[in-house]
């Protein structure tokens, strides 16, 4: 591995406030990334029917850092096109929230979603008619909603919007929020309503959260059909590959640490994946948070007492992972059973003749070798056991 040090030489020299924005928008390119990455970019040019986008994952894993990727990759290969189509954005996105209350507010969402498609001083003359009342615009242009203005209101307003503006996709980031709704509204209210609304609308809507996302695949037929899913593992220790990967990821941050001297990430790469789970994005926090603190302090490095003052505890670790886990078996169960799809569907068991039925409970699978596939050994759409080669990809931003 190259021991030269990645940020411009200048970076040493600037403010402390300086050298920590140089290391918050810094974003580290690996395998799980990248994969997500590109997985997300031909859905996003043509959908077809199914314009609801799940991408789920651990906390801290980098949905958001693929959020941002693709926000940055939509403007710079729209740049051409935006010149001429004045009244378009190729990219809108908002952050589902929780209030004080701990549940999510629909009318609340709405009106977040508006602002952020309102027009940039730069669409001025492109405005969006909304056609409702209770939403109109003050002396500086800016947006204003009517605290009386209806929900039913919001989303109408809301799907002119998005008609008008035609982003490539929406996303709604820290999705599974909507999942905490008020009692009297059924849990699947407001996904179902998304879903509706990127059919009219025509524009692809990309769901951003956790693994809690995943209740909503058992519930609605028309939801799951018109849904596609992206799954943004973390590195698992228990994989030869994911170590080695980690360890990549491991020494790509410590080579963009400004401080005077390089801090030794690497040698201490067990202690930072235990207290880090495998997320990159829990990693990059908590490695920026050792750094401020190294800076406040004059330190000339990042040493292990930075991170060991910055780690998260062994409760919050243990608790963090129990929800990867529960989470991660319920993806496995999600994408694996293959077999049980088949013997649902009937192609695992010997099949009879509509003129001579038998009985259904003497029906028994075939037997191997009587049903020649098309070259495969495996069942159609299993694959052989094996796991992915996965190494060190190209920063994707």
């Amino acid at each position: 591995m190259s021991t030269e040090r990645q940020f411009p030489p200048e970076v040493l020299t600037s403010p402390d406030e300086a050298r920590l924005a140089y290391y918050d928008a810094y974003t580290m390119g690996h395998p799980y990334l990248d994969e997500a990455f590109e997985m997300l970019k031909p859905i996003i040019r043509n959908a077809g029917e199914s314009r609801v986008i799940f991408i789920v994952g651990p906390t801290g894993v980098g949905k958001t850092k693929l959020r941002l990727l693709a926000e940055k990759w939509l403007i710079e290969e729209n740049l051409a096109t935006l010149q001429t189509d004045r009244g378009r954005i190729p990219v809108a996105s908002v952050e589902a929230v929780l209030h004080k209350s701990g549940l999510f507010n629909a009318k609340d969402h709405l009106k977040r979603s508006l602002f952020a498609l309102q027009e940039p001083e730069q669409l001025v003359e492109h405005k969006i008619d909304y056609g409702v009342r209770g939403i109109r615009r003050n002396e500086d242009g800016q947006i204003v909603i009517e605290s009386i203005i209806l929900e039913t209101e919001l989303g109408w307003a809301l799907e002119q919007a998005l008609k008008h503006r035609r982003p490539y996709i929406f996303f709604i980031d820290e999705a599974h929020h909507m999942l905490a709704v008020a009692s009297g509204r059924k849990l699947t209210d407001v996904p179902e309503a998304i879903k509706s609304l990127a059919n009219r609308t025509e524009v692809v809507h990309g769901l951003l959260g956790t693994y809690e996302l995943l209740t909503l695949h058992d519930i609605g037929d028309q939801l799951s059909r018109r849904s596609v899913y992206i799954h943004i593992p973390r590195y698992n220790a228990e994989f030869i590959e994911d170590r080695e990967v980690w360890q990549s990821v491991v020494w790509g941050f410590q080579l963009q640490i400004p401080t005077v001297e390089p801090p030794d990430f690497l040698s201490n790469w067990e202690y930072l994946y235990e207290r880090s789970l495998g997320c990159v994005g829990i990693f990059k926090n908590w490695s920026r948070n050792a750094l401020a603190d190294a800076l406040f302090t004059g330190a000339k490095t990042v040493t292990l007492k930075h991170l060991e003052q910055r780690a998260l505890s062994v409760g919050q670790c243990r608790n963090i992972l129990k929800k990867i886990k529960e989470g991660e078996k319920r993806y496995a169960d999600i994408e694996g059973k293959v077999e049980e799809l088949r013997n649902e569907l009937g192609l695992g068991l010997k099949p009879t003749s509509r003129r001579n039925p038998r009985s259904m409970s003497s029906r028994k699978p075939q037997e191997e070798g009587t049903t020649k596939s098309r070259g495969h050994n495996t069942g159609v759409g299993q694959r052989n056991p094996k796991r992915d080669q996965v190494g060190v990809g190209k920063n994707a931003g």
